[in-house]
């Protein structure tokens, strides 16, 4: 079996194979094309490929995972998997060996998954980015990224708001819920990351009383501090619509007298009294 990876710019560049000319025109390259690996990207977590590479017991084949998606028109669905899987090894997000097969000559390619994907999985609540990155990609969310120049030149908000009609963060709050509950879960899997790290190293919670979470989203964040220090008062600050919307999830994760709910704009000044926020 031969492994299918091109060697990056900088290997090449090390061999001689490329002058200097020769990397800043790829870098370049690299620069206008780099949308493409995030949303090839958030393409495969859609469609379980992420996942299921992390679950399978060995090696496996494009039409095999083609198998697993719910696809309209199946004939097509390996060819398109293939391609997808094809570019993620280009990339280092999933791993690639080919096997002759037959006197045909015809190659038979199985995938693994590179380390990478571990933060891209579900990951058994342990922390990701999957969602992050479907959350960038998503067609609303990126649609102000094609007017940040025309709102240079004709000043006034931000490029988000002019398209959208609204700051950001009202925008996912009041006119796009769908977004907005992405986002949130989004953030809820990403803090996983962060606070799990966080509470390895960071020993300043054990005179704290009192904890307002500014943003707080799903609560995730204070759940977690509050597990681990049981005499802290977690209050989770955000939005009215916001924490409305998990009201239920966070009255079920925390303990009776240990849980508080303000609203409140995260951007604004902050009222509420507390050893941190």
């Amino acid at each position: 079996m031969a492994n299918i990876a091109p060697p990056p710019a900088s290997t090449l560049a090390a061999y001689g194979a490329l002058d200097k000319e020769d990397e800043l025109c790829l870098q370049a390259q690299e620069l206008m094309l780099a949308y493409n690996k995030s949303l090839v990207l958030r393409a495969a977590i859609q469609l379980g490929l992420i996942d299921a590479l992390c679950a399978a017991p060995a090696a496996v084949t494009a039409d095999e995972l083609a198998q697993q998606i719910k696809a309209v028109d199946r004939a097509n669905t390996a060819a398109s998997v293939e391609r997808i899987l094809g570019y993620l090894a280009c990339v280092n997000v999933v791993r690639c060996s080919a096997e002759t097969m037959g006197p045909d000559g015809e190659v038979l390619r199985r995938y693994t998954p590179a380390p990478v994907c571990r933060w891209l999985t579900k990951n058994d609540g342990k922390g990701s980015l999957g969602l992050f990155a479907v959350f960038l990609g998503d067609p609303d969310h990126m649609l102000p990224w094609h007017h940040i120049a025309d709102a240079v030149v004709s000043g006034g908000p931000s490029s988000f708001e002019r398209i959208q009609g609204t700051p950001f963060f009202d925008y996912l709050g009041k006119k796009n819920q769908r977004l907005g509950m992405l986002f949130d879960d989004a953030m809820a899997d990403h803090s996983v990351i962060l606070v799990t790290k966080m509470l390895e190293r960071y020993r300043g919670f054990d005179d704290v009383r009192r904890l307002v979470d500014v943003g707080g989203g799903t609560g995730n964040t204070l759940q977690m501090i509050t597990s681990r220090y049981k005499h802290i008062t977690g209050i989770n600050y955000d939005l009215p619509q916001v924490w409305n919307m998990y009201l239920e999830t966070c009255m079920r994760a925390y303990p009776l007298e240990m849980r508080s709910f303000c609203s409140g704009c995260c951007l604004c000044r902050q009222t509420s009294s507390a050893s941190q926020y």
